[in-house]
């Protein structure tokens, strides 16, 4: 499955590694994973200022449904 993150930049992230860096970070915390999911594509959207990566997610039947206690 494929899922989109929109990074938004400002003045101090002006290398594209570090908005890479940045992808793969929140790629991670979305997904809960301790490994980096992939980055399948990272875009510049001059008219909005903004970056969209694409990454994406291996799909774990247990993590769509949470325990019953």
């Amino acid at each position: 499955m494929l899922k989109a993150l929109v990074i938004a930049t400002h003045e101090k992230t002006t290398e594209l590694g570090s908005i890479w860096a940045i992808a793969r970070s929140e790629a991670r915390k979305r997904e809960q994973s301790k490994e980096n999911p992939p980055i399948r594509a990272l875009r510049y959207f001059p008219e909005l200022s903004v970056y969209v990566a694409v990454y994406e997610t291996v799909d774990n039947p247990a993590q769509n449904f949470k325990q019953i206690r």
